[in-house]
């Protein structure tokens, strides 16, 4: 009897690659615990990160100290796409965005129209749902990376320009 192979969903795989360093000593003690646990080294070190997910705190806050951990914010940051992940995070937990999305940030907010009706700035959805940085994330990426090229900031106007949705 053949085994059936299996097919991959059409959604993309459920896993990502990641590839790391380890100190000899620290990969062969990982290796024991996994082997203690039975599971492959890889599923070990995806379990400890879990783990360690659970008391990561994001913030301190209270009179114990204790605030909400990585996993108690995982809804509030996580997203499918990558410019709602940094919309959220810049949102939540400003102060933990890397030099690089500090960038695209600023390119967001830079771009960022203030909306007369409700009296605020509108920096990701217009009242008509319009989201400027999910359809010109290529463009707002490119500009925040190499604001000295002309090219770059054309491009990033040309993209918003081509949507009648954005007030710019």
């Amino acid at each position: 009897m053949t085994e059936k192979k299996r097919k991959p969903k059409a959604a993309g795989p459920r896993t990502e690659v990641f590839a790391m360093r380890l100190d000899p000593k620290l990969k062969y003690l990982a290796e024991i615990a996994a082997r203690k646990q039975r599971r492959s080294l890889a599923n070990f070190v995806e379990w400890a990160i879990e783990q360690a997910l659970n008391r990561v705190q994001l913030v301190e806050s209270g009179f114990n100290g204790e605030g909400p951990t990585v996993v108690d914010a995982s809804a509030q940051l996580w997203a499918l796409d990558e410019p709602d992940r940094l919309i959220k995070l810049a949102t939540h937990y400003p102060d933990l965005l890397s030099y690089e999305e500090q960038l695209i940030w600023r390119v967001v907010c830079d771009y960022s129209v203030y909306n007369k009706d409700q009296k605020r700035w509108s920096r990701f959805k217009e009242a008509n749902g319009f989201n400027f940085v999910q359809q010109c994330w290529a463009e707002i990426k490119a500009y925040a990376m190499n604001p000295e090229k002309p090219e770059t900031k054309q491009q990033l106007d040309a993209a918003l320009l081509s949507h009648d949705d954005f007030p710019f």
